[in-house]
């Protein structure tokens, strides 16, 4: 969900409840709606995990309800992960090389694995393959996974790392290295959305 595709007031509030901590009525104020109204939309963004309040008693009186936004609306807001990533890659690059590069996103690919080693332990292939199936879902990454008598095709349709990947294909290794780690062999990337194609796909080789 994104700020744009949520109604103007909810997208307000936000934008409020970025700047400072409110309570209903306050929001009803700068929004320019009723507090029942307010309430209306600070239940749906609740039940979206998108706000969440905290109760304040100061001295006689009624508690005040505050209201403030989660860490999970904060990723709502503009942020320049991808710009920062290619600008350290290109200041490693420039300073070390493309191998140096490479290197270190398998060195990132196996601190990414790491998590999820315990989940796949002591498991058959296509346990293993199922299994981080469903660790890529849990990250986004629309994965499905497909069994060939014993060979295995994983596909993923939303690439975490797709922009800068598109300019640095090395990032790639993050995501290959991570497979390695956590299937105990070697996939082959035969398709990537970095060079174009509308999903990642890996083809498994059963042992």
């Amino acid at each position: 969900m994104s700020p744009v595709n949520m109604c103007g007031s909810r997208h307000e509030i936000l934008k409020i409840l970025k700047r400072e901590r409110c309570t209903v009525d306050e929001l009803s104020s700068k929004v320019g709606i009723s507090p029942t109204a307010i309430r209306q939309h600070l239940t749906i963004l609740e039940g979206d995990s998108l706000v969440t309040r905290e109760t304040l008693k100061e001295g006689i009186g009624r508690p005040k309800v505050i209201y403030t936004i989660t860490e999970k609306a904060e990723e709502l807001f503009p942020k320049f992960y991808s710009w920062l990533a290619e600008c350290l890659i290109e200041a490693i690059t420039g300073e070390y090389g493309e191998e140096k590069v490479e290197s270190l996103m398998r060195q990132i690919g196996i601190r990414f694995s790491q998590p999820y080693l315990e989940r796949v332990q002591g498991r058959s292939l296509e346990e293993r393959v199922c299994e981080v199936t469903d660790i890529m879902n849990e990250w986004g990454a629309y994965a499905s996974m497909e069994n060939d008598g014993g060979d295995y095709l994983l596909k993923n349709y939303n690439c975490s790392f797709y922009k800068v990947a598109q300019k640095y294909p090395q990032v790639c290794s993050v995501h290959t290295t991570f497979l390695e780690n956590l299937l105990e062999l070697n996939p082959e990337r035969i398709a990537s959305m970095a060079e174009g194609n509308d999903y990642c796909a890996y083809q498994i080789k059963g042992k």
